[in-house]
């Protein structure tokens, strides 16, 4: 009331009360403890002076804090960084599946052996070669060397990779094999005087930079007598073609005992359990087959007579032994030297009986 106040006097700053300096706060007015009633009148009325605002901190949530025991190198208030977004896909049809492995061949490390390659169309490829075979042999002597000098120098090509000569020999080798096939349209002398400049060959080129097969003194007589190696189906194949150029008869007989004897050898060596068993299945077959045309003489059982059959049973698997003796191993890969390997001994052989020689 006015009574406890004292009269009504105007409010200016001579009635405040001196403060305390202890009691001064900063932006907060004067202290409640000098706002006491007395003569001097009640406290001034009017806002409070403006105070500092309050300032605001940042308590993250307990889940956004993360675990410090895991990692407490980064802050807790990073986000989880977004996935990686997936890449679009190509257009197009979709990559084919890879076909599976194939079987790893062992390879046979007999010196020597008669060895079956059961990879693949072993049987469809020896078909096909079997009638190109044959039909380049009825059509004329030149046909047929033609098809047997493409196989010998295949074969020379493959002996010579096989022992792990330089690129160039082995093509080299190719020719050693090859021109002395087409050399045998010339008769017995020329096939054997094409043999002999092969062999000058093989050992010139051993003479060369790079001709040697390994260090040492030895390196180059080595490549000398690979090279050489190389000319071995030159021979079968070459007395072929003599046979050919004596009697188409006598080449034709000759084809067919082969071929029978490699198909019986191989469907039965290829699943046997010992390595006989093969070549005793060629022989019976291919014997079987001749003995009816010695009965009739025909070439060149006229001449030879059955004794042919034989010696021609020995000719087979041997003629087998003797690709595997030119190879570093029996199972080496020699495709083409295998598709006339009964040939090596069996020819020559029909070329004497025949009187192609």
């Amino acid at each position: 009331s006015g009574d406890e106040w004292g009269p009504s006097q105007p409010i200016s700053g001579d009635h405040w009360p001196a403060p305390d300096a202890a009691d001064l706060t900063v932006g907060a007015g004067p202290p409640l403890s000098s706002l006491q009633p007395g003569p001097a009148g009640p406290p001034p009325i009017g806002p409070p002076l403006p105070s500092e605002p309050p300032r605001q901190v940042f308590v993250p949530a307990p889940e956004e804090l993360g675990d410090p025991a895991v990692d407490d190198r980064l802050p807790p208030f990073l986000p989880d960084p977004e996935p990686a977004a997936a890449l679009p896909m190509a257009h197009g049809p979709a990559p084919a599946p890879r076909p599976p492995a194939a079987r790893p061949h062992r390879i046979d490390r007999r010196r020597l052996a008669v060895v079956y390659d059961i990879e693949g169309p072993r049987v469809r490829l020896g078909v096909a070669w079997f009638v190109g075979a044959m039909l380049a042999t009825l059509i004329s002597p030149f046909t047929a060397a033609a098809v047997y000098a493409v196989a010998a120098g295949l074969a020379g090509r493959q002996i010579a990779r096989a022992w792990g000569i330089t690129n160039w020999q082995a093509d080299m080798a190719a020719g050693l094999a090859g021109v002395p096939v087409i050399a045998a349209l010339g008769g017995t002398p020329m096939l054997v005087g094409t043999l002999g400049v092969a062999a000058v060959a093989a050992v010139g080129s051993s003479l060369a930079p790079d001709g040697a097969r390994m260090r040492g003194p030895g390196g180059r007589l080595a490549a000398a007598g690979i090279l050489c190696l190389t000319a071995v189906p030159a021979i079968g194949c070459g007395a072929f073609v003599l046979v050919r150029q004596d009697s188409v008869i006598a080449a034709v007989v000759l084809l067919a005992l082969a071929s029978a004897y490699e198909a019986a050898d191989y469907i039965v060596g290829s699943g046997a359990s010992n390595p006989l068993e093969g070549p005793l299945a060629g022989i019976t077959t291919a014997t079987l087959i001749a003995l009816p045309l010695a009965q009739l003489l025909v070439e060149p059982f006229d001449t030879a007579g059955v004794a042919l059959l034989a010696f021609a049973a020995l000719a087979y698997p041997f003629g087998q032994i003797l690709a595997s003796a030119v190879l570093p191993g029996a199972g080496a890969p020699a495709s083409a030297l295998r598709r006339i390997d009964t040939l090596l001994l069996l020819a020559p052989l029909w070329a004497v009986a025949a009187g192609a020689i």
